[in-house]
């Protein structure tokens, strides 16, 4: 990431020293009189560990669809902060990850669609939780679709088309249309906002282009009442219990063990980030 910053500064070292003669300066060397030896801090492994569970990455919080995020605000509007931070965190680290390895990135989907039914069961109501649940499952489907750019090595995640709420049911999604019939319209128009250039024109011309193109128009109307899917097929943590943190972490423990995977540690490390952001106070021992 660059950041650039508006302000120029003046980066003549020799300039800046004359302009501030006569202003304190920090000068560096010894005392006499003075001892100066270094001094030492030690730090027990008990509180090195106490301070590497403190440490807090929040997670970023997922858009997928309008109404993907409608779904999401909804459901945890009142749910403290620890179980939105570990719902964002399922999304992140579980669903639509960086993990490359197929072996690896299906456990974790397995395992957080299990967590996610862990905070359905423990945390929500009947109807919210079934919301909530579809709608991970939904995001689920979702990180089916990844491809990977054979240049950039960045990942790419189909969505289908959005309608914003409260819009008219004969909405056009002109992005995603311009994404499927035209891509080349898309990144002139990309690049156009992003350099400033006139984007607007090349919107307008496109939606009247689109809005008289029958077959685009079928095409995305066929599309657009499709369902966004769900996940099909078996999931090695969904007998886990989930009565109590306790009961869900021996068990995932338990079937991690017995699951016959060539590398476990990922597993400990994503479920325990899972318990410490539920709850801090305890810790995952393997």
């Amino acid at each position: 990431m660059k950041i650039y910053s508006s302000t120029q500064y003046d980066l003549n070292l020799y300039t800046n020293s004359k302009q501030q003669a006569d202003k304190p300066a920090l000068v560096t060397g010894t005392i006499p009189g003075l001892s100066h030896d270094t001094d030492t801090i030690e730090i027990s492994p008990a509180a090195r560990q106490l301070a590497q569970s403190d440490i807090v990455n929040h997670s970023a919080k997922y858009f997928g669809t309008v109404q993907i995020n409608d779904s999401l605000n909804r459901v945890l509007k009142d749910q403290p902060a620890e179980v939105k931070e570990a719902v964002y965190g399922i999304i992140q680290s579980n669903i639509i990850t960086d993990v490359s390895g197929e072996e690896e990135r299906a456990a974790l989907l397995e395992l957080g669609l299990t967590q996610a039914k862990y905070i359905a069961d423990n945390y929500m109501k009947d109807d919210e939780a079934a919301e909530f649940m579809n709608t991970i499952r939904q995001i689920g489907a979702i990180s089916q679709t990844r491809t990977v750019d054979p240049e950039t090595n960045e990942f790419h995640y189909e969505t289908p088309p959005q309608r914003p709420i409260g819009a008219p049911d004969d909405y056009i999604d002109l992005n995603y249309m311009m994404k499927k019939f035209e891509p080349n319209t898309l990144d002139k128009l990309q690049d156009a906002i992003v350099n400033g250039k006139d984007w607007n024109s090349i919107l307008q011309t496109f939606a009247k282009k689109a809005s008289t193109n029958t077959d685009w128009v079928k095409a995305y109307r066929e599309e657009a009442a499709k369902p966004i899917g769900d996940i099909v097929g078996e999931n090695r943590f969904e007998k886990a219990s989930t009565a109590s943190l306790t009961a869900f972490i021996n068990d995932i423990k338990d079937i991690t063990a017995n699951a016959g995977f060539d590398n476990t540690g990922f597993i400990k490390d994503n479920i325990e980030a899972f318990m410490r952001t539920l709850e801090s106070t305890r810790s995952f021992q393997s």
